[in-house]
């Protein structure tokens, strides 16, 4: 039986991303744009789909899609999978919707966790499929705007935990008191900066968050901190607070994998050696080789 042609779309609140199989398994071709379920302000996903790949679609074809896309605000909402999950678990609670000329989409579903406190996410469970082989231990952080910090234990997601850092800093930057005393500049100072920020919580120089964000303003008006470091000494902060409180709750034993966006995963790599934790880069093809894995099991 020949297999299906296949192509993989990681489908985001600002991005969609889409890899295409060729038939021995390797990624042939990729294509990134701007075009993120917010963007669609239609909700006519199906042409944006047509749009960004519509070239790639063959009669046929098996696309996979994981992310954002799946929830209520996307195309088609898929139920969650209840933590612990394994990546089989995902395979049978994926919607399929069969379309024109044979086409079979599988619209995948996010994890949730309901105790001890309620958490989801969506996309990041293949990426946290991809670089965690079958029967292993690992912790796993997915940096971004809503960060993950994931448990797996026995190749199963056991449990995870999400931080707003992302969002958080964007909200701060842009819509608070904070950012009007920010620089756009940037450069070698800014990432020390940085770092100092990360050493204010890690050598525990801190009061509490709330405390520590007022700084970056403060510190500029009392000739402190330079205008165009605010900004950094701040992500320090908030990386920091997201550090301190993920290493509480989630120990390190075994292997800290860091997957996500090449610039952040090397900052937060950064930030845990401050800490005096050594963490390792994930693939940046995680979502692919967490289809990748998905599809050896026949789905």
């Amino acid at each position: 039986m020949t297999q299906r042609a296949r192509l993989v779309v990681d489908w985001g609140t600002s991005n969609f991303r889409c890899y295409r199989f060729a038939p021995d398994g390797t990624v042939a071709q990729t294509h990134q744009a701007a075009a993120g379920i917010l963007s669609v302000t239609d909700r006519d996903f199906a042409a944006v789909l047509q749009r960004e790949i519509g070239s790639w679609i063959s009669p046929d074809m098996d696309v996979f899609l994981s992310g954002m896309i799946t929830s209520r605000n996307g195309w088609i909402e898929t139920p969650y999978v209840e933590a612990p999950a394994r990546l089989a678990d995902l395979a049978r609670a994926a919607v399929v919707v069969e379309a024109d000329k044979g086409v079979r989409m599988y619209f995948l579903p996010g994890v949730a966790m309901h105790s001890p406190t309620p958490d989801v996410m969506r996309g990041e469970e293949i990426q946290v499929f991809g670089v965690v082989e079958e029967f292993q231990t690992a912790t796993v952080i997915l940096p971004g705007t809503h960060s993950k910090w994931v448990e797996v234990r026995d190749g199963a997601l056991q449990r995870f935990s999400s931080f707003m850092t992302g969002e958080v800093f964007g909200v701060l930057k842009t819509h608070s008191i904070l950012g009007r005393l920010m620089s756009d500049a940037s450069g070698e100072s800014d990432e020390q900066a940085f770092i100092d920020g990360v050493r204010q919580v890690s050598r525990h120089e801190t009061v509490g968050l709330l405390h520590d964000i007022f700084t970056t303003r403060s510190g500029v008006l009392l000739g402190q901190l330079p205008a165009q470091d605010s900004a950094g000494r701040l992500s320090g902060l908030l990386i920091g607070h997201e550090i301190r409180d993920g290493l509480a709750a989630y120990p390190v034993t075994g292997r800290l994998l860091i997957v996500g966006d090449a610039f952040l995963a090397r900052r937060y790599q950064r930030a845990l050696a401050e800490f005096g934790i050594t963490a390792e880069l994930g693939s940046p093809l995680a979502s692919v080789d967490g289809f990748s894995r998905l599809s050896a099991l026949g789905f």
